[in-house]
């Protein structure tokens, strides 16, 4: 049984990797500081050793296989001091995401807004198709219960695509660990509150992101997006560059209706992006080998499901 010590449980990807790895067959050892009983009570029933609030670099042992980082973890955190003077194996999350998911399909939603949307739709596609699936999320999102889930059985994980730092002491984006065979990137919207200083840099981490797919991979695209477009131009060869539209819409006696070649379908619509995001969902359901009939069916109910 591998031994894993996750650092600062407190951040909320942390905590449920922690579960979810322990449920995998994992040994799992985490540590946070602020920790609340009810956290450390559902830990503990989990399987999961904690030592209570706080740090306690004396409980680093040369027996812990890997140590992954928080994005929150500070350098002279004393764990982390300690996982070093024993020249511990470190991860980031994404590092370690990757590490666990290098024999599955990996799917990674990305762009400046509308990623929990797409994620969503695929998610509640899947379900509906009985298809499994892992996934790995920075938000939570409607249709399920927990930021990650890993399992034996599914050959396809969903990845959501954080343009942020990794950690601490690994100053590269998160975007370039995750090696996607199918990329999403809805849109690219630079601000002064994201990690890179100016747009260039910010784009820069997405031209890094596109070279990082997998040989004879797809880049799901908003086509309307001029600089993705110019993006997509510039891919590899044995890259596909897949660009994706709004839904075409109509009504009929009050009532709205996805317009497909399939038939038109009932729907509700959310907000402005809905029938973007329902286009990119469609495209990367469809690579996983969904029929659009069947996506067409399940985004209908998705979407009334939406006004009760």
């Amino acid at each position: 049984m591998r031994k894993v010590h996750l650092i600062s449980v407190t951040e909320p990807v942390i905590f449920d990797m922690s579960l979810a790895i322990r449920e995998k067959g994992y040994e799992v050892v985490v540590s946070g500081n602020g920790l609340a009983e009810s956290a450390l009570a559902q830990l503990h029933a989990a399987g999961c050793t904690c030592y209570g609030d706080g740090w306690f670099p004396e409980k680093m042992t040369k027996d812990i296989q890997i140590v992954v980082l928080g994005a929150k973890v500070k350098k002279d955190n004393p764990e982390l001091v300690r996982a070093r003077e024993l020249g511990l194996l470190i991860q980031s999350v994404p590092e370690f995401v990757f590490d666990r998911t290098k024999s599955k399909i990996r799917v990674v939603v990305a762009g400046g807004q509308g990623k929990s949307s797409v994620l969503s739709m695929i998610g509640y596609a899947m379900q509906r198709s009985r298809v499994s699936f892992d996934y790995i999320l920075s938000g939570k999102i409607d249709v399920l219960p927990n930021l990650v889930y890993m399992g034996y059985e599914s050959r396809i994980v969903l990845i959501e695509g954080d343009e942020h730092i990794t950690s601490a002491i690994e100053k590269r984006y998160q975007l370039e660990f995750y090696r996607p065979h199918i990329a999403v990137i809805t849109n690219l919207q630079w601000s002064e509150e994201k990690d890179h200083n100016t747009p260039e840099e910010y784009m820069q981490t997405y031209r890094d992101f596109v070279t990082s797919i997998e040989r004879e991979g797809k880049l799901i695209f908003h086509n309307e997006d001029l600089r993705l477009r110019e993006l997509a131009e510039k891919v590899r060869e044995d890259i596909t560059p897949i660009a994706y539209e709004r839904q075409p819409l109509m009504e009929k006696d009050g009532t709205l209706f996805l317009q497909t070649r399939y038939g038109n379908y009932p729907v509700c619509i959310p907000d402005d992006y809905f029938l973007l995001n329902l286009s990119a969902a469609r495209l990367a359901c469809r690579q996983l080998g969904m029929k659009d009939a069947d996506f067409y069916q399940a985004i209908s109910d998705y979407s009334l499901s939406l006004k009760k």
